[in-house]
């Protein structure tokens, strides 16, 4: 049958990620508490700081993730989780077809 050469071997059988604890115990946010923020939003007075991750509201953290707002928005309104569906399904055969017209 087919043998990799040793030198190959050895990084195929190399673990490529880590499944331990340290791993999913990440904190939520992108900077620690009490960093100021330098948003600029403020004519006058202090700028903002950056919070505590329990000091924010729940529904911030699912926010970036797709797929939890897409399955929540099925289960609350079908009609229009589909015509988002819809709507993304003719704006990739439009994109397509411009492509293939350009050819």
């Amino acid at each position: 049958m087919f043998r990799l050469p040793a030198g190959i071997a050895r990084f195929a059988s190399v673990r490529g990620f880590s499944s331990s604890l340290a791993t999913f115990n990440v904190p939520k946010s992108s900077c620690a508490p009490g960093t100021v923020l330098n948003l600029k939003v403020r004519k006058n007075g202090d700028e903002p700081v950056a919070l505590e991750d329990h000091e924010y509201p729940e529904w911030l953290w699912d926010i970036l993730d797709k797929s939890k707002i897409e399955a929540e928005l099925k289960e609350k309104d079908p009609m229009k989780w589909r015509k988002k569906q819809n709507a993304r399904r003719n704006t990739s055969k439009i994109k397509n077809n411009n492509f293939l017209s350009q050819m």
